[in-house]
């Protein structure tokens, strides 16, 4: 595993680690929102290119929530980031599942490999080994 670095976003910090075999990005010090969850996905985006990573570890550790309402707009976000060709993995570490869940189907529904866990060691194996 390489060194950690962390990256400043518009209201929260992602720590990224380079992983056997995934990228892993704890999302910490932050309030959600959808202004905070768009500009995350962007980010979290752009490193996945930056490093060629086809597969993500994200760990959601950010009070609040976005709204029901708008979680198709966060989902819109995450099709434009190019996530259909990326294997996501999605610990929320807040007790956000329902929302969480709901970006799961939607995603999933517009072609995205993305599932949502409340552990990290779950998380990892179905990144890792899982259909």
């Amino acid at each position: 595993m390489s060194a950690s670095r962390v990256v400043e976003g518009p209201g929260f910090r992602i720590r990224y680690d380079n992983e056997p075999g995934y990228l892993r990005a704890h999302v910490f010090d932050g309030t959600d929102s959808l202004e905070v969850s768009t500009a995350m996905w962007r980010m979290l985006g752009d490193a996945c290119r930056a490093q060629a990573a086809t597969r993500l570890l994200v760990v959601e550790e950010l009070l609040a929530t976005v709204d029901i309402p708008d979680i198709d707009a966060v989902v819109d976000v995450q099709v434009e980031a190019g996530f259909a060709a990326i294997r996501v993995a999605f610990v929320e570490l807040c007790d956000d599942i329902q929302g969480s869940e709901l970006a799961q189907i939607l995603g999933s529904e517009q072609g995205l490999t993305n599932r949502v866990f409340s552990n990290e060691d779950d998380a990892r194996r179905w990144l890792l080994y899982g259909s």
